[in-house]
């Protein structure tokens, strides 16, 4: 058989920006095609986001595809986001992030910095647990979006009064 693939063991990707925040990403296994060699499917996934002047993120999946040059990564299957008191669980995350910190209009670009979750989303904080469609998270204004896809479901909201 004609095998387009390379498995790599024990893979770590690291970047930074200019502010010193820095993404990282690890797996115990790593395959890419070599008719596209940024692109590389991982296993068993641990993703840490390290922010010099803000709440740091880790992420977990049981997969994630990778691009090893932007580092836009998918992680896929019981995706975990846990953050200060937050725990968010769902079927899919997408993460983008501005690595080069540049700048249009003075603001940064669109789609970047961004987490968006789909899919059985799970968003627990002690107090109260929600649950929806689509979760973004904004990692430069920490603001949080929360929807369904089908705009005649709602969101559901359970709250622990003390």
């Amino acid at each position: 058989t004609n095998n387009q693939n390379n498995l790599i063991e024990n893979i770590k990707y690291t970047a930074n920006n200019t502010k010193g925040d820095i993404y990282e990403i690890i797996a115990d296994f790593g395959e890419t095609n070599l008719e596209n060699p940024e692109m590389m499917f991982l296993t068993n996934v641990k993703g840490n986001i390290i922010f010099m002047n803000k709440e740091d993120v880790y992420l977990t999946s049981d997969f994630a595809n990778f691009n090893t040059k932007t580092f836009e990564t998918t992680f896929i299957d019981n995706v975990n986001v846990t953050r200060t008191n937050e725990v968010i669980t769902g079927d899919e995350l997408y993460l983008v992030l501005d690595l080069e910190d540049e700048l249009i209009d003075n603001n940064l670009k669109k789609e970047q910095n961004l987490i968006r979750m789909s899919n059985n989303i799970l968003f627990q904080k002690p107090g109260y647990q929600l649950k929806a469609d689509i979760l973004e998270i904004d990692l430069i204004t920490k603001n949080i979006k929360i929807y369904m896809k089908d705009e005649l479901k709602k969101v559901v909201v359970k709250t622990e009064l003390k």
